[in-house]
């Protein structure tokens, strides 16, 4: 089941073909290496832009990553649980 959770976390991101591309993240002390982005999209916060990514890390484990361009802050937003 999905988790949802608002939790500040650290990412190592590139950008690729003009597009940030998360590639390894930092969460609860644990290192998360990016093994596949599953999806992006953008939402609007007012004015500002946050950018969303859906993604596994190399254990298989789903999370989406948020960033706020207002905040210049990554957070987790949802991860998946069984």
């Amino acid at each position: 089941m999905y988790q949802t959770l608002d939790d500040p976390v650290d990412v190592i991101a590139v950008f690729e073909n003009h597009s940030l591309k998360p590639m390894r993240f930092r969460w609860r002390g644990k290192v998360h290496k990016v093994s596949r982005v599953t999806g992006s999209w953008k939402s609007r916060e007012g004015t500002y832009v946050i950018r969303h990514y859906s993604l596994l890390d190399t254990d298989e484990n789903f999370f989406e990553l948020a960033y706020n361009e207002r905040l210049s802050q990554w957070t987790i937003s949802k991860i998946w649980q069984e």
